[in-house]
């Protein structure tokens, strides 16, 4: 019953709707060669994209998610005719319904693009599914995180602080694809498990996408974050959360 009044189905909608405008001048703009090539072109921009937004909408999400509990001091209220662990599930849940109708957005989005640009080049099925496993899975992780620090900071600029920071370093994970240090944070996910690329031919001014192999060691890398994370962070709640 409070959820339907925090108006979260909006927030989620004004990000659908940015990343729509956004992805929709980059493709308007398009040459014929990546229209046609237009499957693969959407997998690269949304990865970006997502890089770029999801930490901020995912850190807002559990915001508005835990606020009013915090704020308002009904913890204790709530954890006396529910457990502190269920709570915790629950909120996380919720949460992670709100990212998938979000991924459910882009993918239809993807497909609005592909019958209005017209996509030449047959959509390889597993992409869709490689494009959650990179997407989802990175965002779950990162809505743990936030969800703990909600719950931990009544100031809720601090968890939101955390969020740009994130899309601020999944950023640069695009630009050092090397650099070992992005495995360590979870915002960097995003691009480890990029599973599209491109070459760029300044004599033609012609940019050529092609496939490359899902990076499943770093998939399970960051499964194993996850289980880690949700573990630590529902018994932070439980055992250190004054209420």
């Amino acid at each position: 019953m409070k959820v339907r009044r925090r108006k979260i189905g909006l927030l989620v909608g004004a990000f659908i709707l940015l990343i729509f405008v956004w992805v929709t001048w980059a493709m308007g703009d398009a040459s014929e060669d990546r229209i046609y090539d237009g499957w693969r072109e959407c997998f690269l921009q949304l990865g970006l994209v997502n890089t770029i937004l999801l930490p901020t909408m995912t850190a807002m999400l559990a915001s508005r998610l835990c606020d009013a509990e915090v704020k308002g001091s009904t913890l204790k209220l709530l954890c006396t005719m529910e457990k502190k662990g269920r709570l915790f599930d629950l909120k996380l849940l919720t949460g992670a319904v709100y990212l998938l109708f979000f991924m459910a957005a882009e993918y239809v989005m993807m497909a609005v693009l592909s019958l209005t640009l017209g996509f030449g080049r047959p959509l390889e099925g597993v992409h869709l599914l490689y494009f959650f496993l990179e997407n989802y899975t990175c965002s779950i992780a990162i809505l743990i995180l936030q969800q703990v620090l909600s719950f931990f900071y009544e100031n809720q600029i601090i968890p939101l602080a955390a969020g740009l920071f994130g899309s601020f370093v999944g950023l640069f994970s695009w630009f050092f694809p090397g650099n070992v240090f992005f495995y360590l944070v979870v915002w960097g996910y995003y691009a480890k498990l990029g599973f599209i690329n491109y070459t760029w031919d300044e004599t033609t001014r012609i940019m050529t996408y092609y496939n490359v192999p899902f990076n499943l060691p770093g998939f399970l890398l960051l499964l194993a974050a996850l289980i880690a994370g949700y573990v630590a962070g529902k018994y932070l709640f439980v055992t250190r959360k004054e209420i």
